[in-house]
């Protein structure tokens, strides 16, 4: 089975977003060619190493009208896969005006409906969210800075981790006090999918 057949049979994709995640794929390759805004390396086989290792966020979603904040969104990466995937409401931060505007390209021409916001997290305006997703961002526990004045008490945080998650995790409890749980990558053998919640600083 190719990842393509394993994507569309795993998370139910219609025909209509299987068009718009190949050109999706065909958009990045293109303008990755002139401005460099993914690894070279993860365009082998894009399927695997962007839009699974992506749209698996959304075993941990269960309603497409949530609130979603996407930081350091990069290449749309996981955010715009997930507004393809069928996610409503979706903003997506970056402080790289070359990402943000391959963002706003792709879904322009994709005529996909998302915010788009080129800023520092740290400067954005303070909202609150009912998820936040991060990929490649940062450390743990710089996300959790990130992320604290996006939260309420609901809020889940779904970060997609590396072979140091664990590391990450026996650190940020340091200094913050959360729930977590560690699911197995589907992209990845060395990857975890961090689900966090009830996220508070120790006092």
């Amino acid at each position: 089975m190719t990842t393509q057949t394993y994507i569309n049979e795993t998370f139910n994709i219609s025909d209509a977003q299987k068009i718009k995640f190949q050109k999706f794929l065909n958009e990045l390759k293109t303008y990755n060619l002139h401005t460099n805004i993914v690894g070279k390396s993860t365009l082998i086989n894009p399927w695997k190493s962007h839009i699974l290792d992506c749209v698996q966020i959304s075993l941990f979603i269960d309603n497409k009208n949530n609130t979603i904040l996407d930081m350091g969104a990069g290449a749309g990466l996981p955010g715009l896969v997930l507004a393809i995937a069928g996610y409503n409401n979706i903003t997506m931060v970056d402080s790289n005006n070359k990402k943000t505007h391959f963002i706003k390209s792709v879904c322009k021409k994709l005529n996909i409906k998302t915010k788009v916001l080129l800023s520092r997290i740290e400067k954005m305006p303070q909202k609150k969210y009912d998820y936040i997703t991060s990929r490649a961002l940062a450390k743990l526990t710089q996300l959790f800075s990130y992320s604290y004045n996006f939260i309420n008490k609901k809020t889940v945080l779904i970060f997609l981790k590396g072979k140091t998650a664990a590391e990450e995790i026996a650190e940020a409890k340091k200094k913050w006090s959360f729930e977590n749980i560690s699911e197995n990558s589907l992209s990845d053998e060395r990857g975890k999918v961090l689900i966090i919640k009830k996220l508070s600083l120790k006092k």
